[in-house]
């Protein structure tokens, strides 16, 4: 859809034959249909169309404008996942303040838990929102040490950073929509558990609301998913589709909001994330995160 290509494509109607000229190729046929032609039409057509390769070349050239969707099969995705949504908070811009103190405790909770674990990756939307969980974490847990996601980086320095930081640090700060979340390919295998703080939902500014207003036909309920859950919850797939790249890589994600328990948001998820268990309460957090 975003592409343009959700509805189905009409071809240009051919030209009339009577107009074409001795030598020219017959234009592709629309559909697979001849359409209305005239006597004088259908001679010219036969002429150049004599043999039955010809036809079917016409016919492939026709299937060939056609948008085919595939996608490819990785069965062994299905229940490489472990799956938990965290309902104790809110991370949405209005209420994330007042959960900055229980999302650090979270955050340094499951660094210090069951020792010789590899480091635990975190992913947020934005950098201000890592950097005042970080501020949090340096005053509640400073023995736990984290590693921010350097910005503007070469291709051959955000490899350098990744690597040194899975080696030196225990928790790593990530930004959703980045690279290193959707293209760097050094996490599957040596990672196995994350935690996703909120859906990345875009910046509420001018241009999003142009958008809304573009689609207030739609109504505001679509108009919402469309400019802002579906862009959001897209970037969160591709960030956990980082930590599992081959066969028996597994994964432990925790998506610390509750709004990623909510049908809107949860119908969104790729169909290997979309079983999780539900956390209501401190002690089922912490049984979930002792649990292997």
């Amino acid at each position: 859809e975003a592409l343009g290509l959700e509805a189905a494509y009409t071809a240009p109607a051919p030209e009339p034959l009577s107009k074409m000229k001795e030598g020219d190729e017959p234009a592709a046929v629309a559909e697979g249909k001849l359409g209305s032609l005239t006597k004088r039409d259908s001679k010219k057509l036969f002429r150049k169309l004599t043999t039955g390769a010809e036809l079917l070349r016409v016919e492939a050239s026709a299937e060939a404008r056609a948008c085919v969707h595939l996608r490819a099969p990785a069965p062994w995705r299905d229940s490489a996942y472990d799956m938990a949504v965290d309902l104790r908070v809110d991370t949405s811009f209005q209420h994330r303040e007042r959960h900055l103190a229980t999302t650090a405790e979270t955050i340094g909770q499951w660094a210090t838990t069951l020792g010789g674990l590899g480091p635990l990756l975190v992913f947020f939307p934005s950098y201000a929102y890592a950097e005042s969980i970080l501020a949090q974490l340096e005053g509640s847990h400073r023995d736990v040490k984290v590693s921010l996601q350097a910005r503007n980086l070469e291709l051959s320095e955000q490899a350098s950073w990744v690597e040194s930081s899975l080696t030196q640090a225990q928790v790593l700060f990530l930004i959703l929509g980045s690279s290193f979340a959707e293209s760097i390919d050094l996490l599957g295998g040596r990672v196995d558990r994350a935690m996703v703080v909120g859906p990345a939902l875009p910046e509420v500014n001018a241009i999003q609301h142009a958008r809304m207003a573009q689609l207030a036909r739609k109504g505001r309920d679509q108009a919402f998913r469309t400019v802002y859950q579906i862009p959001g919850m897209q970037k969160v797939n591709q960030a956990l589709g980082r930590l599992v790249r081959a066969p028996g890589q597994h994964a432990r994600v925790l998506l610390h909001c509750r709004r990623f328990g909510e049908p809107g948001y949860s119908s969104l998820m790729g169909a290997e994330y979309r079983s999780c268990r539900e956390l209501s309460n401190d002690l089922e957090l912490g049984d979930w995160l002792r649990s292997r």
